[in-house]
C-alpha cells in the first residue's frame, strides 16, 4: 500500500476520532454513556460486516485457530470508547483526547521498542523520547484549567 495513502488513512482516522467523541457524548445526553459506547459499536459492527461482505474473500473461517489474545482488541476498544464518551462531559473533547494519544504513543513506543506481539520491532532512539516528552508537556499545557 502507498505510503501517502496510508498516511491520508491516518490523518482521516485521527479526524474521525475527534468527531466521535463528540457525536457519542451528545449521543450520551440522550440514552447514557454506557449505552452511547455500545450503540457507537453496535453501528460500527454493522458497517464493518458490510464492507466484510462487500470485499468477498473473507477469512472468518479461521477465526477458531486464533489465540484468545488477539480476540481482546474489541474489548480494550469498548473501554475506550466508553472512557472517552464518558470523559468528554467534564474534561472536554481536547483533554480527553490529549491524555489518551499521550498515553498511546507512550505505550507505543515501548511496544516499539520491545515488540511483545511481533509485530515490528524498531530501534528508539533519543528523538523518540524526546518527542513522547514534548507530547506529555502538551498534554500537560491542554489539560491545565485557570
Amino acid at each position: 500500500m502507498n505510503k501517502t495513502f496510508v498516511i491520508f488513512l491516518l490523518i482521516l482516522a485521527g479526524s474521525f476520532v475527534s468527531l466521535q467523541a463528540s457525536i457519542n457524548a451528545r449521543l450520551a445526553k440522550h440514552v447514557g454513556f454506557l449505552e452511547s459506547a455500545f450503540i457507537s459499536f453496535f453501528v460500527g459492527t454493522i458497517t464493518l460486516f458490510i464492507f466484510l461482505m462487500l470485499k468477498g474473500d473473507h477469512n472468518l473461517k479461521n477465526i477458531t485457530d486464533v489465540p484468545f489474545l488477539y480476540l481482546t482488541g474489541g474489548i480494550l476498544g469498548a473501554i475506550f470508547v466508553y472512557s472517552i464518551t464518558y470523559s468528554v462531559h467534564i474534561t472536554g473533547v481536547t483533554t480527553a483526547l490529549a491524555i489518551t494519544i499521550g498515553v498511546q504513543l507512550f505505550v507505543g513506543l515501548i511496544l516499539d521498542k520491545f515488540d511483545p506481539m511481533k509485530v515490528i520491532k524498531l530501534n528508539i532512539g533519543l528523538l523518540n523520547v524526546l518527542g513522547i516528552i514534548l507530547i506529555i508537556l502538551g498534554v500537560i499545557l491542554t489539560s491545565w484549567r485557570k
